[in-house]
């Protein structure tokens, strides 16, 4: 009875530590599931800065230079996989610092350019922020990722808060790494401004980067980069 009631006392001790490791696991690692996915309504009500040149929203032509303005977002969105599965979270890592543009003549887009700055993609958890800008993505060596693309075809030239989907076939750069890359970009015209909005599925693998898999912890390989530019003519 003696031994019996040691491994039934010893069970419950063991249960207890891992209940209070998780949670302490829990704390260290912070955050919960992260925001929803990307929408126009997240875009400010003006896709204009204060002195940059504006058009009318009842022009037809969206012709001449654009540029990536302020209000524009990207990042990443991943699942991780905490205490064996006992809780799954959807980390969402973004920023605001975004740059690029694209010209546009009649129906045709080029010159299709957005970089982001990796080291200021923040999450709601510094502990993950730390990893993903350090051992993850290596921010010091490698500090942005890039999307291009040589062209793309409107189907129509958006009128005002309309919205087109254009396919395009470009490139995305992570880690130093590019591959080519398939995307549906949903296209608004808002006011003076457009609003471009994407995502794309990405295998961290196929870019070489390794996911982080501590104790307790499982971040899955597969995972979608999100973006919402805001542009206005250059």
């Amino acid at each position: 009875m003696q031994r019996s009631a040691k491994l039934a006392v010893g069970a419950v001790v063991a249960v207890v530590a891992l209940l209070v490791g998780g949670f302490v696991l829990l704390n260290v690692l912070g955050g919960g599931d992260g925001p929803e996915e990307l929408t126009f309504s997240d875009a400010p009500t003006s896709s204009t800065t204060p002195g940059a040149p504006t058009s009318s929203p009842t022009d037809a032509s969206l012709d001449g230079p654009w540029t990536v303005a302020g209000g524009s977002q990207a990042g990443y969105r991943v699942l991780e996989d905490r205490i064996g599965g006992l809780q799954n979270i959807e980390a969402v890592g973004r920023t605001d610092r975004v740059t690029g543009g694209f010209t546009v003549s009649g129906d045709q887009v080029s010159d299709i350019r957005a970089e982001v700055d990796v080291a200021s993609i923040t999450s709601d958890s510094t502990f993950r922020d730390g990893r993903f800008a350090g051992g993850i993505m290596d921010a010091a060596t490698f500090p942005t990722a890039t999307f291009t693309a040589a062209s793309a075809t409107l189907p129509s030239v958006p009128a005002e808060g309309e919205t087109v989907t254009v396919p395009v076939s470009g490139e995305l750069t992570l880690k130093g790494v590019t591959k080519p890359v398939q995307v549906d970009l949903e296209v608004k015209r808002s006011g003076p401004g457009v609003q471009v909005l994407g995502s794309i599925p990405v295998v961290f693998a196929d870019f070489g980067i390794s996911t982080p898999q501590p104790p307790g912890l499982s971040v899955r390989d597969e995972g979608t980069v999100e973006f919402l530019l805001v542009a206005q003519p250059a």
